[in-house]
């Protein structure tokens, strides 16, 4: 059995078709057509024909090894000709090249030359200068006198700024929350308008949100618990009165 029967025969055993092992392995499906077909010329070398072989073996789970060896009993490795590295040796001799002016030295010369130039001119530029400057007239230095200082006003403390009152809050806010059996309520205002009136049932709450007077009737007040702009309050009556200020008056009879 050649060694692309053999591949054909571990990929059938793995139960994977030709494109389930080239997902699994990063090898083209056709490649690994041809590899079954015996045919690796288009593996690039027997090289890589053998790690094509070793990734093959790794997915379908056998042992490489066995068919690295099938794939060598029908494609061994070339040998060098040697002849023909011994005939490149013997060709390549020594040339001989025609002597050319070394520019880089006549280019080191000149730059030689120009940078001396250059630091000769540089030591006796200073010299120069001072002999120019000993023959100018010397110029007044005219002085301007400092301006004197303005008088700052003085700082007066000033007061801390008071911090201001909360303002009263214009709306009233009453919730009334239910408990035992709950209770009949009646809520008017000052004009003895209904703001609520019915039964507020266990566990229940009403809110009113009011600006004035707020006039309160429970049926049962120990069945309802009453709180005034977030503060729990206990009513002094069934019947009371609750101020644009958050405070309670009982109403007289």
């Amino acid at each position: 059995m050649s060694i692309g029967s053999e591949l054909t025969a571990v990929r059938e055993r793995a139960g994977l078709t030709i494109e389930q092992l080239s997902s699994s392995t990063r090898i083209r499906s056709g490649l690994l057509a041809a590899m079954e077909a015996d045919d690796f010329s288009r593996c690039g070398g027997n090289f890589y024909a053998r790690g094509h072989i070793r990734a093959i073996a790794r997915v379908v789970k056998t042992d490489p090894e066995a068919l690295l060896a099938k794939f060598d009993e029908t494609h061994p490795a070339s040998q060098p000709d040697r002849t023909r590295r011994e005939e490149r040796a013997t060709s390549r001799r020594p040339t001989l090249h025609p002597a050319r002016p070394r520019w880089a030295v006549v280019l080191g010369a000149i730059l030689v030359g120009l940078m001396g130039w250059g630091m000769v001119r540089l030591f006796t530029l200073p010299s120069d200068v001072e002999a120019n400057a000993s023959k100018t007239s010397p110029t007044p230095v005219v002085t301007t006198p400092a301006p004197k200082p303005t008088a700052k006003a003085p700082i007066r403390p000033t007061s801390p700024v008071q911090p201001a009152k909360p303002a009263t809050p214009l709306r009233t806010k009453l919730v009334l929350t239910a408990r035992g059996d709950g209770s009949y309520i009646t809520i008017r205002n000052s004009k003895n308008l209904k703001l609520f009136q019915g039964v507020l049932g266990p566990g229940s709450t009403q809110t009113i949100n009011y600006a004035g007077e707020i006039r309160v009737t429970l049926e049962n007040g120990t069945n309802i618990t009453v709180f005034i702009n977030g503060t729990k309050t206990t009513p002094p009556s069934k019947r009371f009165t609750i101020l644009p200020a958050g405070k309670i008056a009982v109403p007289e009879d």
